[in-house]
């Protein structure tokens, strides 16, 4: 009998690794991906586990608005980060200008998406309350 208080958690995996853990399921070895995933997790000794993360650096590049834009857009449609994006743009761009083929224009220029801006309201600040005649305002103390 499943047990009552079990309920979805969702997990991000690759997809990849999801046709990995389909297999057993199509061979008749496994019930289904959840009961590989929960049997893995009850035997599992988590003690000793090291997770390898890359060392990351945030940096700060000039760009006009509207390929920010376009990057904002583009990443909500495709659902993943701003920094996929460039990642994938900028690796694509390093070997031409490894090789110094940078001049003669080898690598595809793809126009960006057009951008549908929806029609809305311009956004208004909130306006504050006004303060009553009594109270004082409140400085920063240094």
């Amino acid at each position: 009998m499943p047990d009552k208080s079990a309920r979805p958690f969702p997990i991000q995996m690759e997809v990849e690794f999801i046709d990995r853990l389909s297999e057993p399921v199509r061979e008749g070895r496994a019930k289904s991906v959840s009961d590989i995933i929960r049997t893995a997790l009850e035997r599992y000794d988590f003690a000793n586990v090291i997770v390898m993360r890359p060392a990351q650096l945030g940096i700060s590049v000039r760009l006009s608005a509207e390929i920010r834009r376009n990057l904002k857009v583009i990443s909500r449609t495709k659902h993943t980060s701003v920094g996929q994006l460039v990642r994938a743009a900028v690796e694509a761009y390093l070997p031409l200008l490894e090789s110094g083929a940078v001049d003669q224009l080898e690598m595809p220029l793809t126009p960006p998406p057009k951008v549908v801006e929806s029609v809305r309201s311009p956004r208004r600040k909130r306006a504050k309350p006004a303060r009553k005649k009594h109270e004082k305002k409140r400085t920063k103390k240094r």
